[in-house]
């Protein structure tokens, strides 16, 4: 039996295939590219080897594509050919994958605590509870579990930098900024290419209202981005935020153009409609005509790929972003198609996402799609009652300002401080500092003059 780099077993006669999968795991763990081709070599090495087979579902899950189902699927069956054969930690990630596969995700995030209880240095179940917990606001969970597993740790545990990283961002998500930053720097310190350690530090920023200092930040790293997966994009995504609020919209065009959706960029090539690459491109084309930004035909480019995803309901922060696409377009047919698909697989869902429909990416979809429409009152209608509940589509408190932007905008086009003023209030308690002061805000408050 082989072992993983912190030395859990894997079922595999072959050391090269273990090694193989190690290294895909390894590059996962820090958000690199390349985990595809080692993971392909190590089931092409050893065709048995079912925890391989239990990754790749796991990986393709992670995708967050109907259109991975198949996919899944097969790897599931290949893996529980060799069940019998595995450790009982290695059954533990087929049951999660299979949880997840069935649309249980609080099920399958349970598995992976059960995996910590018994393997606290695991950080490829950390990581990947991190994850799906990320995507249904369940941070404070996530922030939970890393803190159970955070004695086990110290630096003489490879990837070490990564489980900082991890544990950084759970705090921030969770309003401990300080205790975030503390960790995101000794993260970057230790790996200067570790993306996850230098998103967390830079929502830190971002949320306190460092303009200044996030600009900085990210343009002292930029250059260490080379190896890693899209969350380089994401990072460039952050820094447009940072451009933003200091009025710098040619730059926000220009780093849009030459990062965020560049479909000449190896990653956008590979994969041009992955979830967050369309969140990424959504929000910032939406961030930019609301201060009157002209956009040109951006829209049309995510149009193309969104028109694919329509049934698409693998994750209740991206499906709004797909209704905002289609009503930018003018494809409010499409958009309304959207929103029926949204309510009827909520009303049906009996897994873990159909309530988050419910409470939140179908009143973010709706009130984003009658934004498009200038229906203010259709607008507040649909977001209001909903604000505080918006955290269960998932996705950071930053990246759901969006549609907390398009409410803001509304209210002040309707002239009703009143409501504004909770609103205020509201960004204050989800941890925003100076929220008068920031851009969106400011414009709103001119609204009211």
């Amino acid at each position: 039996m082989q072992q993983d780099e912190r030395g859990h077993a894997l079922t595999s006669d072959s050391a090269d295939a273990a090694a193989a999968l190690d290294l895909a795991i390894h590059n996962f763990l820090h958000w690199r590219a390349a985990v595809i081709p080692p993971l392909r070599s190590s089931l092409e090495t050893d065709p048995d080897f079912g925890f391989a087979h239990i990754v790749s579902g796991l990986i393709l899950h992670g995708a967050r594509n109907i259109h991975f189902r198949p996919k899944i699927a097969a790897a599931i069956a290949s893996a529980e050919e060799t069940a019998t054969a595995m450790t009982p930690r290695e059954q533990l990630y087929l049951a999660a994958l299979k949880a997840a596969f069935q649309g249980d995700i609080a099920g399958s995030v349970a598995l992976y605590e059960t995996i910590l209880v018994q393997h606290p240095l695991d950080l490829f179940a950390q990581r990947l509870a991190q994850m799906e917990l990320f995507w249904i606001g369940e941070m404070e969970w996530s922030a939970d579990i890393s803190a159970r597993v955070a004695p086990a740790w110290s630096e003489a545990v490879p990837s070490y930098g990564i489980h900082l990283s991890c544990r950084a961002f759970d705090l921030e998500e969770s309003g401990d900024y300080r205790g975030a930053e503390k960790l995101a720097r000794q993260a970057v310190e230790i790996d200067p290419t570790d993306v996850w350690g230098t998103h967390a530090m830079a929502h830190v920023m971002i949320m306190e209202n460092r303009i200044d200092e996030g600009i900085a930040w990210l343009d002292g790293l930029k250059d260490h981005w080379g190896e890693a997966n899209q969350m380089a994009l994401h990072l460039w995504w952050h820094r447009c935020l940072f451009h933003l609020e200091r009025g710098e919209f040619d730059a926000v065009i220009d780093i849009y153009d030459n990062w965020i959706r560049n479909r000449e960029l190896p990653l956008l090539k590979s994969m041009a409609d992955l979830y967050i690459d369309m969140q990424n491109g959504a929000s910032m084309l939406q961030r930019l005509e609301m201060c009157k930004v002209p956009v040109g035909d951006r829209w049309e480019e995510l149009l193309e790929l969104t028109l694919n995803r329509l049934e698409d309901h693998t994750s209740p922060f991206t499906s709004p972003h797909y209704a905002l696409i289609l009503a930018a377009s003018g494809r409010f047919e499409e958009s309304y198609g959207l929103l029926a698909s949204m309510e009827a697989f909520a009303a049906t869902d009996k897994g873990t996402l159909g309530p988050r429909y419910r409470a939140a990416a179908i009143p973010a979809a709706r009130g984003a799609i009658a934004f498009r429409q200038a229906q203010y009152e259709d607008v507040v209608a649909a977001l209001f009652p909903a604000r505080r509940s918006l955290w269960q589509m998932g996705g950071s408190h930053a990246q759901r300002d969006v549609f907390t932007q398009m409410l803001v905008f509304a209210l002040g086009r309707l002239g009703q401080a009143d409501l504004l003023a909770i609103v205020v209030d509201d960004a204050k308690a989800f941890g925003f500092s100076d929220v008068p002061e920031r851009l969106c805000y400011r414009q709103a408050a001119a609204l009211l003059q």
